[in-house]
């Protein structure tokens, strides 16, 4: 399974999304991560692990990305892409090549305005793709108990084909 994190909006979780559940999936196969975020954060957290050693790969060029998925997708159990923000042609590659693309947003009117932009791209990589990737929103950085917690719950996950995933993750005070 090849699963990308995406979002147009920059500081909504991704890389750190990212770097966790690759952790986590490594508990129950091979996996890669592949940091197309030019901060490369998701790749730097993953290689300090002591742990366990997760295989990381950085690429910045769409073409490589598609060579490079094409090549190891045989290789792991599971491939997570920590998407750039913005909608470059990395992103645009990355929908292209995943199974599930999720997308982190942070819980207030900037976010949920910026994410439209790349919930807009989805819709028509579905189209291209005969459904694919897969989709779900998450709330990230979000305060418990707050009216944008509650707000952006009932915006988020109106569309079928978007669906609100059950699992937020709460800023730390």
């Amino acid at each position: 399974m090849i699963i990308g994190l995406v979002n147009q909006k920059g500081g909504c979780g991704k890389s750190t999304t990212a770097a966790h559940f690759a952790y986590w999936l490594s508990f129950n196969g091979s996996v890669i991560l592949i940091d197309a975020d030019s901060q490369q954060s998701s790749s730097t957290w993953i290689s300090q692990l002591e742990s366990v050693k997760i295989p990381t790969q950085a690429i910045l060029d769409p073409e490589q990305l598609f060579e490079t998925i094409d090549t190891i997708s045989d290789k792991y159990d599971a491939i997570v892409v920590d998407g750039p923000a913005g909608l470059s042609e990395v992103t645009k590659s990355i929908l292209d090549v995943v199974d599930l693309a999720l997308v982190p947003c942070q819980p207030s009117g900037l976010d949920l305005s910026s994410s439209s932009k790349i919930l807009q791209l989805l819709r028509h990589r579905q189209k291209v793709r005969r459904g694919l990737p897969l989709t779900g929103l998450f709330l990230s950085r979000a305060v418990k108990g707050t009216l944008l917690l509650k707000e952006a719950t009932q915006a988020l996950g109106v569309d079928p084909r978007f669906p609100l995933l059950k699992s937020v993750i709460y800023q730390r005070q």
